[in-house]
């Protein structure tokens, strides 16, 4: 049968993801249409219901990128008494070259440190690209 082929598995994905990416556009087109018949504030959020009981709610904001050292450095030489409009976070993570390392040259320790590590497979992601 033709559709065990890989071609026309790979043809089948490629129309999928044309199709996700124009329903996406789509999706977000008609998003910003909505929301401008939906006035609130420009940050928050704001619920209408239309006749029927629809609820619509519309949320509204801003992202924020900042050189975050550099930020530290003014206020700390220009406006030492203010408060530092940053949060600070420590994260530590497991690093995985070298939990590896541990698998290869020190099955010892490894051993000891796979008590204390879950290792799951990752979702099997499929990237093809086109020739124009």
């Amino acid at each position: 049968m033709t559709t065990e082929t890989l071609d026309f598995r790979v043809a089948k994905l490629l129309e999928c993801k044309t199709q996700e990416e124009l329903h996406k556009q789509e999706r977000i087109y008609w998003e910003e249409q909505v929301a401008q018949l939906v006035p609130g504030p420009d940050s928050g959020s704001k619920t209408i219901t239309l006749e029927d009981g629809t609820k619509i709610t519309v949320k509204r904001g801003y992202n924020y990128k900042a050189a975050c050292d550099s930020i530290r450095s003014l206020m700390q030489t220009e406006y030492p008494e203010e408060s530092l409009p940053l949060k600070s976070k420590t994260t530590v993570e497991l690093d995985e070259k070298g939990y590896e390392y541990y698998r290869v040259h020190h099955k010892e320790l490894f051993n000891a440190l796979s008590h204390f590590v879950t290792v799951v497979p990752k979702k099997v992601a499929v990237e093809i690209k086109r020739k124009c």
